[in-house]
């Protein structure tokens, strides 16, 4: 049997807020229509774009044309048989989602899922509610029972390993290249300035963006790693900060105005005359110590990159307990090595064995992030000049590749092959004892649900995939059924194109949730529900939210929520009562005088014993 196919449609319609020249021009740059053809575009008569495509290509050319004014629909192209071999097809179909009736295909056309993918999450879901571990349906082939069919199963079904994988591949690809083809790397490094330029002007030729635009999409001014995307602001990394300013404070305040014999004899892991007093408290005071400037700013720069996105995630109390520990871990690796090794006594100082603890739960919590890794693109002249490219890789990538390079010097350390006061050992020691940490404490299922929430999220944008974001969301939200972000977001994926009850529940449900603790974030999502929904939330969510426009002087926006609660007689009658005399004085706000006099009647005859009733009457006698 052939494989479905589609076309695009479009009749001349303008979407909401395009001028016809406008995107006239914008399909003349985008497909290269001579005039001709775009005067048969707009006749009014059905035009094929795209014709004989799948679904997956239609869709991606549907987000191209979008944006560019034309309104156009993906259709189904029939599938021609011989009559007597075509099965009898449905009239109509029900969608097992939303039960809305349509004609048979491959998608919904109105909540937009696609129906194989939904009865495969189904199907899983049963399975997972029964104990079962679910299977995937598999077609019939001859390679069925092969290894890589197995393979290619499980990982589909557990996705954080594959992800985990991919990341292993990209270290092994890399450390490959750079043993065995580094010549290649050294002439791609000389001719990449130009091969850069080249790629930003097809670009901008290709997309009508301004190279500067696309070089600035590009370029970082950072002279160190720093995560991308990072969405979790709120809060200030208060023990991060302090930790670089006491760093700073002791080296410039301390380090450079006393003996460095002192520092040497009592304060550095082992100290060179040790006791029992400068043995346990030189653990510590070595981790805040550092031997020049280069040393000092190398470590504070990582420092701010990790452990700012990483103390906001698990609390500056615990952040600051897990970077002292790992820095006395890191202290006594590297000491025991040397004993056993070499039956000496080693001697080290600086915050980098620390840091490698940040990282290590780095690695943990934050493994899905992607970090900027700047690559300098004007040689010697980017010490005058700071620019470098941005190369984004997954910070699992980043942070393995540390790992294996410490791995490596240690190695060579104790083989005697490398003669280095790089700290190797304490770096291993670090990064271990924040793996641990973060392993212990069940950080991993944090960032398990964090992932699926950013994926979610993206489900939201103009090529973000609605099935795979609400699968994500819903297994965020099996994972924690009280996570309210999620809540909100898998609201707006399941309205996106129409409203829905399980959309409409899930906003109320958000809504109720955070009304608390983010009022103004709850009155941002009340007007994307009322918009689509055109009805109230939970009585007290909704009077809270009045109140709160009402702080904001949003009066249109108080008034129309004291007015839903006023005008429902199911509203508890505590909640009526006040809502409907606030509606009415919120009315003379917004100048409605007829609509307030009607509020304040309304009042007078409802709730007749209300304390507030004088000064109704009062009211209305003054209008």
């Amino acid at each position: 049997m052939s494989e479905q196919q589609f076309r695009i449609v479009t009749r001349g319609e303008l979407a909401y807020g395009f001028e016809l020249e406008e995107t006239r021009e914008n399909l003349r740059v985008l497909c290269k229509f001579d005039d001709a053809t775009l005067e048969r575009l707009f006749s009014g008569k059905p035009f094929t774009l795209k014709n004989k495509i799948a679904l997956e290509t239609a869709r991606k050319y549907k987000d191209l044309l979008d944006q560019t004014g034309a309104v156009c629909q993906i259709e189904e192209i029939p599938i021609l048989t011989p009559a007597a071999a075509e099965p009898e097809r449905p009239a109509a179909f029900e969608c097992p989602k939303c039960q809305q009736q349509q004609p048979p295909g491959l998608t919904c056309h109105s909540c937009g899922i696609v129906f194989a993918k939904y009865q495969q999450m189904q199907a899983r879901q049963e399975a997972v509610a029964r104990g079962e571990m679910p299977i995937e349906p598999v077609a019939a082939t001859a390679a069925d029972d092969g290894v890589l069919d197995r393979l290619f199963s499980y990982f589909e079904q557990h996705q954080e390993k594959a992800f985990i994988l991919k990341a292993f591949a990209v270290i092994a690809l890399i450390i490959f290249i750079s043993e065995y083809l580094s010549g290649l790397i050294t002439l791609f490094i000389i001719l990449f300035p130009v091969l850069f330029l080249i790629y930003i002007r097809i670009s901008a030729g290709s997309t009508g963006e301004s190279p500067m635009a696309l070089l600035a999409q590009h370029i970082t001014f950072m002279p160190v790693m720093y995560a991308e995307g990072e969405r979790k602001t709120e809060g200030v990394a208060w023990v991060t900060y302090s930790v670089i300013f006491i760093n700073v404070v002791i080296f410039y305040g301390f380090e450079m105005q006393v003996d460095p014999a002192f520092i040497f004899n009592n304060l550095i892991f082992l100290p060179f005359e040790p006791n029992l007093v400068n043995v346990p408290i030189s653990l510590l005071t070595s981790v805040f110590l550092h031997i020049s400037d280069g040393h000092l700013w190398g470590n504070m720069l990582f420092l701010w990159a990790v452990g700012t996105v990483v103390e906001k995630r698990i609390g500056a109390k615990r952040f600051l307990l897990f970077y002292l520990l790992a820095g006395v871990i890191a202290g006594l690796l590297p000491v025991l090595i040397d004993f056993v090794f070499f039956q000496r006594a080693a001697h080290g100082l600086g915050a980098s064995g620390a840091i490698a603890g940040v990282m290590g739960l780095f690695a943990v919590r934050c493994y899905f992030k992607s970090m900027v890794f700047p690559l300098p693109i004007l040689g010697i002249f980017s010490l005058i000049l700071p620019i470098s490219l941005k190369v984004r890789l997954n910070s699992l990538v980043i942070i393995g590749l540390f790992f294996l390079a410490d791995l490596s010097g240690g190695i060579d350390q104790i083989a005697g092959e490398s003669r280095s006061n790089i700290g190797h050992w304490a770096h291993i020691g670090g990064m271990v004892s924040g793996i641990v940490l973060g392993m212990m404490f069940k950080l991993g299922e944090q960032a398990v649900e964090e992932r699926h929430f950013e994926i979610g999220s993206q489900a939201l944008s103009k090529r973000g995939d609605l099935y795979q974001g609400e699968e994500s969301l819903r297994f965020t939200l099996e994972k924690n059924p009280d996570n309210a972000d999620a809540t909100l977001m898998l609201a707006r994926v399941l309205s996106k194109f129409q409203p829905t009850e399980e959309g409409g529940a899930l906003y109320r449900k958000g809504m109720d949730m955070l009304i608390a603790a983010r009022p103004k974030e709850v009155a941002a999502a009340f007007k994307e529900y009322y918009e689509l929904y055109v009805r109230g939330v939970n009585p007290k969510t909704q009077f809270r939210l009045a109140s709160f426009f009402h702080q904001q002087k949003d009066y249109e926006w108080a008034a129309r929520c004291l007015e839903l609660l006023a005008d429902d007689a199911a509203t508890p009658a505590e909640i009526r009562e006040k809502a409907m005399f606030q509606c009415a004085r919120q009315m003379e706000i917004v100048g409605k005088f007829d609509v307030a006099r009607h509020y304040y009647q309304l009042f007078i005859d409802t709730f007749p014993t209300s304390p507030f009733i004088a000064k109704a009457e009062a009211r209305l006698a003054e209008g």
